[in-house]
């Protein structure tokens, strides 16, 4: 209790004297004759009124840097949301420009054997999961006047035929699938003729049925002969790799490399307006 009294008491002459002090000092400072006692209260007070005025703007400062901290990581947050928004554009932008160029080269694609027909553009959309070099499927069907049997081409040659078709969408039969027959000839002379087949197992093509006296040799191109009911005459199937003469000694056989990159194929055009394999109507 005692205790509690001088402490009270001590608190309470502190307050006074620290009241008085701040009197003197502030009161003084409006007059220009002051005391002797004034003027040692006020040399006694500058002090701790400097450091308090310290205080406070150090306190000013470290608030300041806080506060600048925090918006610096709300800033790095920031820019790293727009640095990742940035380079989803540019991705885009990026596929959006290649897109535009194999576009460009399907629109730009003229023939002068194939100016008389009517095309169709298509793109890819899926893959055969077992045989990658079988069939595609592409995203045009009936409802664009695609039909079963119609011959499917790119910029760079002949991709296959038409195997099913429906509204929206059409199976194609790759020409590098062995169940795949074209007749082709050889562009260089156009005498050489023979049927293309597929392999099943690569991009390579085999021409077959070539007589033993033809002028055929390695990079000489094959042509689709017009001799197929699908294929119009004058698509460029590929060249040849390498020429051998088959056991028999009466007939040749021709490696070929297709002039279609399958593996790269991404829009195709179909001929609709062409004679079909199997006597379906010609879309008008």
């Amino acid at each position: 209790m005692r205790n509690f009294i001088k402490n009270k008491y001590f608190w309470l002459v502190l307050i006074v004297f620290i009241g008085t002090f701040w009197l003197i000092n502030n009161t003084s400072s409006e007059r220009h004759n002051i005391s002797v006692l004034e003027k040692m209260i006020r040399d006694a007070y500058t002090p701790l009124q400097s450091g308090v005025v310290e205080f406070k703007e150090n306190l000013g400062q470290v608030n300041a840097f806080f506060a600048s901290k925090q918006e610096m990581h709300q800033e790095i947050g920031r820019l790293q949301e727009e640095n990742q928004r940035l380079i989803m554009e540019n991705q885009v932008l990026r596929e959006d420009k290649m897109e535009l160029r194999r576009l460009r080269s399907l629109l730009g694609f003229r023939d002068i054997s194939l100016d008389k027909y009517q095309m169709v553009g298509a793109r890819v959309i899926a893959r055969s999961p077992n045989n990658w070099y079988r069939n595609i499927v592409i995203d045009k069907g009936t409802d664009s006047g695609i039909r079963k049997g119609m011959a499917v081409i790119s910029p760079h040659g002949l991709v296959g035929r038409v195997a099913s078709v429906s509204r929206e969408s059409a199976h194609v039969d790759l020409i590098i699938h062995r169940e795949i027959a074209v007749g082709a000839i050889v562009q260089e002379n156009r005498e050489t003729q023979g049927i293309v087949e597929g392999l099943g197992i690569s991009q390579n093509l085999r021409m077959v049925n070539i007589p033993y006296y033809s002028t055929i040799k390695e990079g000489y191109h094959i042509i689709t002969s017009g001799l197929s009911e699908s294929y119009p005459k004058g698509i460029n199937i590929g060249r040849v790799k390498e020429v051998e003469l088959q056991p028999d000694g009466i007939l040749l056989s021709a490696l070929v490399e297709p002039s279609v990159d399958f593996d790269k194929l991404e829009e195709v055009l179909v001929i609709v307006n062409y004679k079909l394999s199997n006597d379906e109507p010609i879309p008008e």
